[in-house]
């Protein structure tokens, strides 16, 4: 079996394992074993349904993360105050550790399979707590740097080769103290519930936590007050709650040499509050995690005879054919249930709400709303910027067609179905009314409510450029079943040219429906009859499909 690199680093200092009473050699097996399963595991951002498990996708996922790492650290190079420019870095790696941490880390740290098998053997619970937290540790150490690698590399051209050791020990810092934190509250949550209401709770704090992430990110940049592009800083006490700003400071101390009280009690902050969650994650959270997580093995049963009814219901009303039917039901409950599909599905889901109104913000400005701010608003044409949450939803469809209970796909071939298209009918309208109409009706209510009912128009010829969008990729996308796969080897919404796809078309909708607005009142209803006429085409060739053409893409 292949000897890494961090296992001969962590021989050196087997003497302190060994100290703490954890049976090193077996722990060095355990985590042996993890990094090869690491390298035959395909990581969120690099599946792509290729079954190559001879192909090593964590190392090429971090060449894909140190290129998008690479753009991160263009921003050492401007004027800008080092504070500034750190609190930009700081905050766009924070948010890319954490939102990888959604995607791949909650299933490291929240599984079971290690205990289970592995405790009944004689290997104490201290080892086996020791070796999953070094594995979480190395993974996603390799990732942060990955992510900052172009930022060290650009600030130790800049700033010197002290700028590149303080940095390097930031990344370990923030590495940690995001490692620590969820810890912490996935804690928290094991010990206040138990069963399925945990596993619940758990995916809805994910997807709260990507929304928390990525709002607080828009803060940071709010530290700063831009005139004329000369930056100063104006020191407010919530700028303590920032991460960013807490990891930031130590280089204005060290690097400027700017010793002001804001920089060393941010500074301060940076290195306790690190401490206080380690020292509470090793005495508190440790001892008890294992022992709580017990509880995700359990059960509880739901009274959902009201859903059931629903989905009867809307079945009966939006499909014409019994197998239809049937599979419509199936998706939408196999939707609520599958709890690794929510892990993927939701932060996609996520960002298409909270898209729109990022944007819509930065027009606001630094400065008070005023009277002819809010009138040039409400009666001007920003509730075009609906099209960026349209973009997030053609390319989803297409994570459904995996499944944590993949193995019971044979149900497919048992019956009798001889056209496969009335199951992706079927699921296709099952996702659609489950996900896609009662977000885009959130959204579009808060639009509504903005720029009022003269735009109920747009937002329905908005709908159906979606329906456009989704029945395009779908015709461009392979062929394939829902729920028929395996993560690790279904296709990924990530698909680079899906997404480019999708993106560009939104685009083109998006310029069109500007256009048209010029030529009112007849711009917007001719545009909604060529959209419908669009997407009545593409529903017919959309599901020309045969089992062949299925048997022909799985290969």
């Amino acid at each position: 079996m292949k000897d890494f690199f961090i296992l001969k680093l962590l021989d050196k200092g087997s003497s302190i394992f060994k100290s703490f009473g954890i049976d090193y050699p077996m722990m060095r097996k355990i985590l042996q074993i993890k990094f090869v399963m690491d390298e035959r595991r395909v990581p969120t951002i690099m599946m792509n349904g290729k079954n190559s498990e001879s192909k090593n996708s964590f190392r090429s996922s971090l060449f894909l993360y140190a290129f998008m790492g690479l753009f991160i650290g263009i921003f050492m190079f401007p004027s800008f105050p080092l504070f500034l420019k750190m609190n930009i870095v700081i905050g766009m790696l924070i948010f890319m550790v954490m939102t990888t941490m959604i995607s791949d880390f909650s299933s490291v740290l929240l599984d079971m399979n290690d205990k289970n098998i592995l405790l009944p053997r004689p290997i104490d619970t201290r080892t086996l707590n020791a070796a999953k937290l070094i594995h979480i540790v190395v993974y996603l150490f390799k990732i942060t740097i990955a992510i900052s690698g172009g930022s060290l590399i650009f600030g130790l051209i800049r700033y010197g080769f002290w700028f590149f050791l303080l940095f390097l020990f930031e990344i370990a810092l923030i590495c940690g103290f995001v490692i620590l934190f969820t810890s912490l509250f996935y804690y928290a949550i094991l010990t206040l519930f138990s069963g399925e209401k945990l596993k619940d709770i758990i995916n809805y704090f994910q997807i709260a936590l990507t929304i928390f992430m990525t709002v607080m990110y828009q803060f940071v940049g709010r530290i700063f007050n831009v005139s004329n592009m000369n930056m100063s800083l104006t020191p407010q006490w919530w700028n303590f709650l920032l991460p960013s700003a807490w990891f930031s400071a130590p280089f204005s101390l060290l690097v400027d040499h700017d010793f002001s009280r804001y920089y060393i009690l941010l500074s301060l902050v940076g290195i306790i509050v690190p401490i206080i969650t380690m020292t509470l994650y090793i005495k508190v959270v440790s001892p008890h995690f294992e022992r709580n997580l017990q509880k995700l093995n359990g059960s509880s049963e739901k009274n959902e005879m009201k859903i059931k009814t629903l989905q009867q219901s809307i079945s009966n009303i939006i499909c014409f054919n019994r197998l239809e039917k049937v599979f419509f039901r199936f998706t939408q409950q196999m939707l609520s249930n599958e709890r690794k599909l929510k892990l993927k599905l939701y932060p996609s889901l996520a960002f298409s709400v909270i898209m729109p109104f990022i944007f819509f913000l930065s027009f606001f400005g630094r400065e008070p709303l005023s009277a002819d701010t809010l009138s040039q608003i409400t009666h001007g044409k920003y509730y075009l910027y609906m099209y960026l949450s349209v973009a997030f939803f053609p390319s989803l469809f297409m994570l459904i067609s995996a499944s944590e209970n993949y193995k019971g796909s044979w149900i497919y071939k048992a019956l009798p179905i001889d056209n496969p298209a009335m199951i992706l009918k079927g699921a296709f309208k099952g996702f659609v009314c489950k996900y896609v109409v009662p977000i885009y009706l959130v959204t579009s209510l808060i639009f509504v409510i903005i720029f009022g009912l003269r735009i109920v128009p747009d937002l329905f010829l908005i709908f159906i450029n979606l329906m456009v969008l989704m029945l395009t990729t779908l015709c461009f996308s392979k062929k394939e079943l829902p729920f028929y796969k395996d993560f690790q080897y279904a296709q990924n919404s990530n698909n680079t040219g899906i997404v480019f796809l999708t993106f560009g078309l939104c685009g083109i909708c998006a310029a069109l429906h500007y256009a048209l607005l010029s030529l009112a009142p007849l711009g917007i209803p001719i545009n909604i009859a060529a959209s419908l006429i669009i997407a009545i085409i593409l529903w017919h060739f959309s599901f020309k499909i045969s089992w062949e053409d299925i048997a022909k893409d799985a290969q």
